[in-house]
């Protein structure tokens, strides 16, 4: 772990008040701690708290403060909205917490067919702001509500969306403003819908998870919405859920847009809080399927539908009522919480990610989640909900709210090292919440040390003293 100088939270405040106004630096302890912390963090302890929370509105401020850090060896940790579920959010050294919410500049380019905007949006912000124009945001978090668009850029993560449907962020975005760790601006890209051939530094910051720069600007290319068909089916086994996934794909079928699966114990859960009457057994997906037309939307529909009768499903039907898509789709998309809520817990899941081929033993390794794991094994019962369309699922496990915090880490800990294991098994990847942080043993162990060196070498030319979001790839 690097070491670097310690300072008195005033020192570093007022090395900052000439760079960013004194009413957008805070080192309350309440600011400090919360923009510290994620969903999964147990054991912050004081000495890793933050100096200070800075919240710069531009470029030139964001520049001014990384020039500063730098020269001052003081780490920088950016957050959006600290919803990261790789550790990501969580530091282990003091410094500077650069918060993106005040970079939030929007500007829509219809007669060049991109946006422009700052990371700090909302991501359902941006959504609202393109579907009024007649475009639709090609992605889609779990976190929609609260998650920024950097965030999301940072991980390239297209969340709930398939991949073989609409593909990554990463493939709309045309370019970046990005602030280097000691300072300078890039502009990469392009302002074309040609997007460049050859050597792009685009690639490398979008999905470089925070390690080479500080996104303050990007350039999305402006997608037309499309028509959407929606429709649900219901099994009394999973397993042939699954199937018909592993149908679709080998016989073809156009993937949809969103293919969400949820079992037996996380659809009662859901249904239940939405008002809805639960499968007595079995397993539940619902899709939705995009066209340039109604009926284009339907016929894939329809045709997915017929793959479900044959897989066995006990009922597979269109939506045409959008009242009673919207509560199931916030039944599987709200089922994390629900089920904590539910046991009087903490929620906790894993990403384990297969391959069509490999999809029902999959699927089977996941309900057997926890059955090595000496603290996992002493819970009761695990849910398994994803995105099954993108062969994406996620063992879930509710822990005790008395158990200590000690407790709670091993738990965090056999989850991360139990994912990895099943990801190396059907030599896949996460592809939601990035690679850095407490997935990096599973990147050292999937693609070897010579990778891992290399990203290294990557980031000491971007980042000599390492003090851009150091928490990031550590080799411990």
């Amino acid at each position: 772990m690097s070491e670097y100088p310690e300072y008195e939270v005033s020192d570093v405040y007022e090395g900052l008040k000439d760079i960013v106004s004194a009413d957008y630096i805070s080192t309350s302890i309440y600011e400090r701690l919360n923009n510290a912390v994620d969903c999964r963090t147990v054991d912050l302890k004081r000495a890793q708290l933050p100096y200070v929370v800075v919240r710069p509105g531009s470029t030139q401020e964001v520049s001014d403060l990384m020039e500063y850090a730098n020269s001052k060896k003081i780490p920088v940790f950016v957050r959006g909205s600290g919803t990261s579920l790789s550790g990501a959010s969580s530091y282990r050294h003091k410094g500077i917490v650069l918060n993106t919410s005040r970079l939030t500049h929007f500007n829509m380019v219809e007669k060049s067919c991109f946006v422009e905007m700052g990371p700090g949006h909302c991501a359902q912000y941006i959504q609202e702001q393109l579907e009024k124009e007649g475009y639709f945001l090609p992605m889609h978090p779990g976190s929609m509500k609260v998650a920024s668009i950097g965030g999301i850029i940072c991980n390239n993560t297209s969340a709930h969306c398939v991949d073989a449907c609409i593909g990554k962020p990463g493939d709309y975005i045309l370019g970046l403003q990005v602030v280097l760790p000691t300072g300078e601006v890039l502009e990469t890209g392009t302002k074309s819908l040609r997007r460049p051939a050859g050597i792009d530094l685009t690639r490398l910051f979008v999905g470089g998870d925070g390690l080479f720069g500080v996104i303050t600007s990007i350039r999305l290319r402006l997608v037309p919405s499309f028509r959407n068909a929606y429709g649900i089916a219901f099994f009394d086994d999973a397993i042939g859920a699954v199937r018909a996934v592993q149908r679709m794909y080998t016989e073809k079928v156009p993937p949809p847009l969103f293919l969400e699966f949820l079992d037996e114990w996380a659809a009662k859960v859901g249904f239940k809080a939405q008002g809805l009457e639960p499968p007595h057994r079995g397993a539940v997906i619902i899709f939705q399927f995009i066209g340039q037309t109604e009926e284009e939307a339907c016929a894939k529909r329809d045709r997915f539908l017929e793959v479900t009768r044959q897989e066995k499903a006990t009922e597979a039907k269109p939506i045409d009522d959008l009242d009673y898509w919207n509560k199931v789709w916030t039944a599987r998309s709200s089922v994390g919480p629900l089920a904590a809520q539910a046991e009087g817990g903490r929620g906790l899941s894993g990403e384990i990610v297969s391959t069509v081929e490999g999809l029902e033993d999959c699927y089977k390794d996941c309900l057997e989640m926890g059955d090595d794991m000496p603290t996992l094994n002493t819970l009761s019962r695990k849910y398994v909900y994803g995105h099954l369309g993108a062969l994406s699922f996620h063992p879930a496990f509710i822990t005790p709210g008395d158990w200590s915090d000690e407790v709670k880490a091993k738990v965090v800990n056999e989850v991360f090292l139990k994912e990895a294991r099943l990801n190396i098994k059907y030599e896949t990847c996460g592809g939601e919440w990035g690679q850095a942080a407490r997935r990096v043993p599973f990147y050292r162990k999937r693609y070897g040390e010579k990778s891992f060196q290399l990203i290294k070498g990557i980031k000491r030319v971007f980042d000599p003293n390492n003090i851009l979001n150091p928490d990031a790839w550590l080799e411990e």
